[in-house]
């Protein structure tokens, strides 16, 4: 009988085990008013349930928040967190497994600006590009996009805490503070209560060639190709598609991108090529996009 119990026990740990070396460690949010990656985990969720043949699985959080530096790092061993999503950055290319699918199609380089209500005339007097250089700008200390707006000729100021910078544009420490349409929206309703001064901007959209790709530690090339795989099985059977406009049209509609001045600068950091190396260009989304049609 003894026996018998410690049979079931050790197969108990075993598939358990097995079980958990199919799981996926991310990295945990800032607090619980940091929603920015919430899109990540729930597509890293849907692409396990895709591929059954790389065995059972789920998507675990890292018992704590991680800095970008301290992610990359973390990300080289793969012990406390194996997976996460970012734009390219030459150092991550170098030292992770990168799928290079543009996970939100390309969404997150339409920029709108927050400001604060008290100085929202400014940027409605902007009618060029060069009159949105005269507005200092916020953004964060080791954000990929900070290089693109210093290089565009924009006046950077930075902070090093997230929700830092949303207090930073409420006390006028900077003018405007551009943030993707897929995250402007959730941001002020977390920020709102807090900040009450703050409002999103009407009439202007910044668009930044931009990618986001999943990066996986090197330790775990199998976690590397299931993303790949159940990345493509979903852009085959639409379901890609349909998660993705789920998640992003009540924010698209509300942007109105039709009716706003539409404003571009490059990004050298992006390479076309590479975000069409595994899809093609109608998976893109662009700021000519019938919104309308693909929302219904």
């Amino acid at each position: 009988m003894i026996f018998i119990i410690r049979f079931i026990i050790i197969l108990i740990v075993f598939f358990s085990n097995l079980v958990c070396a199919n799981n996926i460690l991310i990295n945990k949010p800032l607090s619980t008013l940091d929603t920015r990656y919430q899109y990540t985990y729930d597509l890293l969720s849907l692409i396990i349930s895709v591929t059954p043949e790389f065995g059972n699985g789920r998507v675990e959080q890292s018992l704590s928040y991680m800095t970008r530096s301290r992610t990359l790092l973390e990300l080289i061993s793969g012990e406390y967190i194996q997976v996460m999503a970012e734009a390219p950055q030459p150092e991550w290319d170098e030292k992770l497994i990168v799928v290079p699918i543009p996970i939100r199609k390309g969404i997150q380089g339409f920029r709108l600006f927050m400001v604060n209500e008290q100085s929202s005339k400014l940027i409605n007097n902007v009618n060029k590009l060069e009159d949105l250089f005269t507005l200092s700008t916020g953004s964060g200390k080791n954000w990929s996009t900070k290089r693109v707006l210093e290089k565009a000729g924009f006046n950077v100021i930075t902070g090093s805490d997230y929700n830092g910078l949303f207090g930073m544009l409420s006390k006028n420490r900077f003018s405007t503070f551009a943030r993707g349409i897929n995250e402007v929206y959730g941001e002020l309703d977390t920020q709102k209560s807090t900040h009450p001064n703050l409002i999103i901007d009407e009439n202007v959209l910044l668009y930044i060639p931009l990618a986001t790709y999943f990066y996986i530690t090197p330790k775990k090339p199998l976690i590397a190709e299931r993303i790949k795989v159940g990345l493509l099985r979903l852009i085959e059977s639409g379901e890609f598609n349909e998660f993705f406009y789920k998640n992003h049209c009540e924010s698209i509609m509300k942007a109105q991108i039709s009716k706003r001045k539409i404003f571009s600068i490059p990004n050298e950091f992006i390479s076309k090529e590479r975000m069409l190396s595994l899809v093609n260009q109608d998976f893109l989304v662009n700021t000519d996009s019938n919104f309308n049609q693909l929302c219904h």
